[in-house]
């Protein structure tokens, strides 16, 4: 699914009015346009745990060739098909409580989305009078909750960083800032230590990705915040670092690292294997439209989360020659690969201009695991998921080295401007039979660990893996 800003776009329909949502099917690189009422201008979104896709938010008014009412308090939802014939539902009646650009929502335990922060109308960076702090919940629960957190971190506070914990709490972000939140009781249950160094916020705009989480240490939490930039300035530096936290330590803080090269507005992606691939941003500049953002950082890195620290960076990658800044995208794919996308760092868009125009390639980086051993064939793996389930898949491990066979479930996330909202890796307990054709497996214990909704489930071999296969997680009540 592709959500874009009411604009002019390559994708229209017969009637010639432009699309700014598309389903794109990444396998015979075609699309179907699809029609949204809204503009869903630097929106949010997530899955129900019915597997409903829910778009939170966007812009103005857009008129003429777009005919897009103000989204910015809109809830979009697509339930998907399987025969192209589904498309958003819009109801007036059925929207936030206020206003939210920039907002962030992640997947809840119960099926639910937690929407978080954004603001009145767009800007250049927040302000106190468009300033949006609150939460709300969708379905809803009821009117916007207020968080003085939103208040305290202005004026970088804009698509906050989010990832629900196996406590059930929320672990909250926004410019150097954090907080686990009970959400549950409107109450902070702990304030951690600022990250050092720069504002991490857009538009000074750096990632975060929540670590793989392991059966085998508890799930213990683990966050990872790089990049970033110095100020709002044409020529602002780019970060160069990465800060990592664990939250399940109590008297905890930020180990520093660093982030191999500066970059502003980065894409954090979980990987089949477990490590975390970079990729787009700039090295100089802030995050927004026409000159801001400047010289493109083409190289990938890829991050080793259980490696020591000085070893974790992997480098040597093959560079992209397209450049991708505000408003680019990167997701897994099943088979391993990931999809990159956008560049719409000029307003009005122009797939002309130099030197950076507005990007309509996709580009599809394979990691090093797809150039090793042949990869697992895997079949027998079950639609659906409940908490704790034992199931087995039959394995064809198609390599004559000694096995190290592993398992795990992936929400790749609602990718937009260097958030993966809802991005989660949970390994699994797996255990491979003796003659190597049966891997025995056990779900996430709870929906704290894995929320209801779709999911990606993996199977790696000495670190390689088989096609992904999409299953659901359920829920037991």
């Amino acid at each position: 699914m592709v959500i874009d800003k009411a604009q002019w776009n390559e994708a229209r329909f017969d009637s010639g009015q432009y699309a700014w949502s598309t389903e794109y099917d990444y396998i015979d690189n075609n699309y179907r346009a699809l029609h949204m009422d809204t503009n869903s201008f630097c929106s949010g979104g997530g899955f129900l745990g019915n597997g409903t896709l829910v778009s939170t938010g966007g812009g103005e008014r857009r008129g003429r060739n777009y005919k897009a009412l103000e989204g910015w308090h809109s809830i979009r939802m697509f339930k998907p098909c399987t025969n192209q014939t589904c498309e958003w539902s819009e109801f007036s009646t059925h929207q936030m409580g206020v206003n939210r650009w920039y907002p962030t929502a992640e997947q809840l335990p119960d099926g639910s989305l937690f929407i978080i922060g954004g603001s009145k109308k767009g800007a250049a960076v927040n302000r106190e009078e468009i300033n949006t702090p609150s939460y709300e919940f969708w379905p809803t629960r009821g009117p916007p909750v207020h968080m003085q957190f939103l208040v305290d971190t202005m004026p970088y506070n804009l698509y906050p960083f989010v990832y629900l914990l196996p406590s059930g709490h929320l672990w909250i972000f926004a410019s150097r800032s954090s907080i686990i939140f009970d959400y549950e009781k409107n109450e902070i249950v702990r304030r951690l230590p600022d990250i050092p160094g720069n504002v991490r916020s857009y538009p000074l705009t750096g990632t975060a990705v929540m670590l793989p989480l392991m059966p085998e240490n508890n799930y213990e939490v683990e966050v990872l915040v790089c990049g970033g930039a110095e100020g709002m300035r044409r020529k602002s530096r780019a970060d160069d670092t990465c800060g990592r936290i664990n939250l399940s330590k109590e008297d905890t803080k930020w180990e520093m690292d660093t982030f191999v090269f500066p970059r502003l507005m980065p894409d954090g992606v979980l990987l089949a294997d477990g490590k975390i691939l970079f990729v787009n941003g700039c090295q100089r500049g802030f995050a927004g439209y026409n000159g801001r953002n400047n010289d493109p950082q083409f190289t990938p890195v890829i991050y080793d989360p259980v490696k020591p620290l000085g070893q974790r960076w992997i480098t040597g990658l093959v560079s992209s020659t397209i450049a991708r800044m505000y408003h680019s995208v990167a997701l897994l794919i099943p088979d391993g690969t990931v999809w990159i996308a956008g560049s719409g760092c000029i307003d009005p868009p122009n797939a002309t201009a130099t030197p950076y125009p507005t990007e309509f390639r996709v580009e599809y980086f394979s990691p090093p695991y797809l150039f090793s051993t042949p990869r697992p064939l895997i079949s027998n793996v079950p639609t659906s998921l409940y908490p704790a389930q034992r199931f087995a898949i039959n394995i064809n491990l198609q390599s004559d080295s000694t096995p190290d066979v592993k398992a795990a479930l992936i929400n790749p996330g609602f990718s937009t401007h260097s958030l993966h909202m809802s991005q989660r890796y949970v390994g699994l307990e797996s255990s491979l039979s003796e003659d190597g054709l049966n891997l025995e497996v056990v779900a996430p214990p709870n929906n704290n660990i894995f929320p209801p909704g779709p999911a990606w489930f993996y199977v790696t071999n000495n670190g390689v893996p088989a096609q992904g296969v999409q299953v659901m997680v359920k829920t037991l009540t």
